[in-house]
């Protein structure tokens, strides 16, 4: 989760505005930045989709040529080093509900069952 929050700042460093200093447009940066805090409040399946979400729109950004070239290399660091983090997926499983074992005593009755004659022995 530190890594993620680090990849929160650096794309709210990245939409700031004014400067010199080569930066992302806002309409860029805020998709980043709306999707990575909702990353750090999901469940870990939710989290292994949206990483996975986060990463595509990161490439595409940096293919688009939306990313400044200085800031391509940390940027999707950042965003693979987050991705290699991203937690498996397990389905939760809900346990079959088992039937109470049967009371003593509360057997088949004296003969236990029908096929047993009185006074076999067997």
């Amino acid at each position: 989760m530190r890594l993620l929050i680090l990849t929160v700042a650096a794309a709210a460093v990245l939409a700031g505005c004014g400067g010199a200093e080569p930066r992302l447009t806002r309409t860029d940066a805020v998709p980043l930045i709306t999707l990575t805090t909702r990353i750090a409040q999901e469940g870990a399946c939710a989290q292994a989709r949206d990483i996975a979400a986060l990463q595509a729109r990161a490439v595409r950004l940096v293919n688009q040529r939306r990313v400044p070239s200085r800031l391509q290399e940390p940027f999707l660091s950042g965003v693979n080093a987050l991705a290699e983090q991203s937690p498996a997926c397990v389905p939760t499983v809900t346990p079959e509900p088992t039937s109470p074992p049967p009371k003593p005593g509360k057997g088949r009755g004296k003969g236990h069952g029908k096929d047993h004659e009185h006074g076999d022995q067997g």
